[in-house]
């Protein structure tokens, strides 16, 4: 018997290392972001760029359409600033706390509309810039939502052409977009879920589309409807619903991010309330403030799929964009992304070794 717990000891304690060691390993490589964009560029499922002082240091797969997740977010934002900055909206206008609530759906947002309601006090009311930097700096899809609604869809789609973006695809609701698999179910009367699932993939996308605005409306009004009672969460149509969702290019995000840094491409309040929305993240770090003239990213998620797009100009002038994208991901890839990605882009801003190492990889 005690021969026997010395065993299990050991083996518990060898167990025990074992994870300590993987946990490390996995936490502590700043390059799994360009490993993988390597490994996978013929695959056409992952692209990074990243641009210092305008120049070009790396470019994998610029041109490649992916789902965006929370990244599409930005375009909504620039949507955002252009109507603030030519008084459109007034971004002091208070909103009432359960014009947000109607697209709320819990367990669907990574806890992303909680985090930025405890931030900002849970109050019964919020301004529209409040409102703007919960979809930005928190990513609360109820939030984006309400703005998509706020701002109009119209007008939001016509930023990417604005901005001359080749490569993006149509915004609608995404909170809306994932009741359409229970809406159809109802509709067409469809019980099985092999019989639903290929229904949702054959969907035209200008179906899918429509379906997604039929929804918004439903909740914007409030109205209550069987379908709303069930939301299909499983593993194959939390896939369908990542591959549909807006999708754009690394390029054009790139060219987004320049257009901020540069601060050519819009006029003083547009530029200053973008930089303020994507910088609010950035800077609640107050030591980023020590080495950053100025900055701001934004970053997306599912489980598929892992986005990312930044600007920033250092205390010595030096600019800096970095967009990765990725589709396709398994949970062990897409934690080890997430786990070293910061380590990633700060090497990136601050070492020129690494940048080297990045280049000739």
């Amino acid at each position: 018997m005690f021969e026997f717990t010395i065993i299990i000891g050991v083996l518990i304690l060898t167990i025990g290392v074992v994870i300590v060691l993987y946990f490390k390993k996995v936490t502590n490589n700043p390059f799994v972001a360009i490993d993988y964009a390597k490994k996978r560029k013929e695959n056409k499922d992952v692209s990074l760029i990243i641009t210092r002082n305008q120049t070009e240091l790396i470019s994998i797969n610029p041109n490649i359409t992916m789902p965006l997740a929370s990244t599409v977010k930005i375009i909504v934002a620039i949507e955002f600033t252009r109507q603030a900055s030519e008084n459109i909206i007034d971004v002091n206008t208070s909103i009432p706390n359960e014009k947000l609530l109607k697209y709320y759906l819990e367990g669907t947002d990574g806890g992303a509309h909680k985090l930025w309601i405890e931030k900002f006090n849970d109050k019964p009311s919020y301004t529209l810039k409040e409102i703007a930097i919960g979809m930005i700096a928190f990513s609360s899809n109820a939030n984006t939502e309400f703005l998509m609604d706020y701002l109009g869809l119209k007008s939001i789609n016509e930023v990417p052409e604005t901005l001359n973006l080749s490569h993006h695809t149509m915004i609608f609701p995404i909170v809306s977009s994932l009741y359409i698999p229970s809406y159809i179910s109802q509709i067409e009367k469809i019980k099985k879920k092999d019989q639903l699932l290929k229904r949702l993939i054959e969907m035209p996308e200008k179906e899918y589309i429509d379906y997604s605005l039929t929804i918004h409306e439903h909740l914007k009004n409030e109205e209550k409807h069987e379908y709303m009672e069930k939301v299909y969460l499983e593993y194959e149509f939390q896939k369908v619903w990542s591959e549909r969702l807006p999708a754009g290019s690394a390029s054009d995000y790139l060219k987004v991010m320049r257009m901020i840094n540069c601060r050519k491409q819009f006029n003083h309040d547009m530029q200053n309330y973008l930089e303020e929305l994507l910088g609010y993240a950035l800077f609640s770090n107050v030591n980023n403030r020590k080495w950053i003239e100025r900055g701001g990213f934004k970053g997306g998620s599912t489980l598929f799929v892992f986005t990312y797009a930044s600007f920033s100009t250092d205390k010595d002038g030096n600019q800096t964009e970095l967009v990765f994208f990725s589709n396709n991901l398994n949970a062990l890839t897409a934690k080890r992304l997430q786990l070293n990605f910061n380590q990633f882009v700060l090497n990136t801003l601050t070492d020129e070794s690494f940048r080297k190492k990045l280049i000739n990889k």
